[in-house]
């Protein structure tokens, strides 16, 4: 499970919580303009957009779990269990494999409308990355300045849906998650004004806030989405770069998963294992994780992007603090 999020103030920002019940051996890797891609559709790709994002690296393979890259362009992709569907190589299409499609769309598309037309002709391949790595049920949005859209692969086909809320979480689809938003109408950031009967008296607004009243609390992917698209499109935050990351962890703080909320089995949770920010506009890549919640930065300008390897750091995972005395 996830939350994925496209937040735009000044800057262009892209993240996600990934919420598992495992760790991960990722780490946050570059992959330079030069770096060949041999895609599995037998063409290859060697000169293209730079690219950084969190990655576990197999056989000298970045496999992406979201990425950026320096054109302003992000993509995450996120759990999609039950949903997702993926086809036989189809002749006369763009067969592309589900691990590839990150860096598929990002090496080579600069702009959102761009990305939406290497999808016009996609077919999202149905082959693993290896023996012992089967393909993952995926859904993904790509977002920028200009806004994001979603990414679905399903029993009916491959679907492309403009995203009003900037949010992707997981099961079930998208237009669902956005047909069940009409629910949440009332919800304000505002006090409430009371309309429970005409010339209503006797209820006192006991709370600040009583306007999100209803507002879901679950870890479930649908409280999620609801709660994160609430909150990213109330927020408010001064256009100063480093404010915004710290607002952007904010509102992915309001969806993070504690250890206890949701037991898989018996003695083992599924927690947020990491969250991220990418500031698209200066190439950093921002991450905490669940025991280390202060904020590491890599940034991609200060590699080599012209060259041929890749460059990978090892993500910081275990608790630190800043002592003042």
């Amino acid at each position: 499970m996830c939350t994925a999020l496209n937040y735009t103030n000044g800057h262009h920002y892209i993240g996600r919580n990934l919420d598992w019940d495992f760790d991960f051996p990722n780490d946050v890797v570059v992959t330079p303009r030069n770096y060949p891609f041999q895609w599995r559709n037998g063409k290859t790709c060697t000169s293209h957009n730079a690219l950084i994002g969190m990655a576990i690296i197999q056989n000298d393979y970045p496999l992406y779990f979201e990425a950026a890259n320096d054109k302003g362009l992000g993509m995450v992709g996120t759990a999609f269990a039950g949903f997702a569907k993926y086809f036989p190589k189809a002749e006369g299409k763009d067969n592309v494999a589900t691990f590839e499609l990150i860096p598929y769309v990002l090496t080579q598309a600069s702009t959102l409308q761009e990305a939406r037309a290497l999808f016009d002709n996609m077919n999202i391949w149905d082959i693993p990355f290896s023996e012992q790595q089967p393909t993952s049920p995926m859904h993904w949005i790509v977002g920028s300045k200009e806004g994001s859209f979603v990414v679905e692969s399903t029993k009916d086909g491959l679907k492309v849906y403009d995203n009003n809320w900037g949010v992707l979480t997981n099961a079930p689809t998208f237009d669902w998650m956005s047909y069940n938003m009409a629910n949440y109408v009332n919800l304000t950031r505002h006090e409430p004004t009371i309309q429970f009967a005409p010339d209503m008296k006797g209820i006192d607004l006991f709370s600040r806030g009583l306007g999100s009243s209803g507002l879901p609390g679950g870890v479930d992917s649908v409280s999620r989405f609801v709660r994160v698209a609430f909150t990213n499109l109330n927020s408010v935050c001064d256009p100063d770069p480093q404010k915004n990351v710290a607002q952007f962890f904010h509102i992915l703080s309001n969806v993070q998963q504690v250890r206890g909320e949701a037991e898989i089995k018996p003695g083992v949770f599924e927690i947020t294992q990491y969250a991220c920010c990418i500031d698209t506009d200066t190439g950093i890549f921002y991450y905490s994780t669940y025991y280390n919640q202060s904020l590491t930065a890599v940034d991609m300008n200060k590699e080599d992007l012209e060259a041929k390897t890749l460059v990978s750091y090892p993500v910081l995972k275990e608790f630190q603090f800043h002592a003042q005395n």
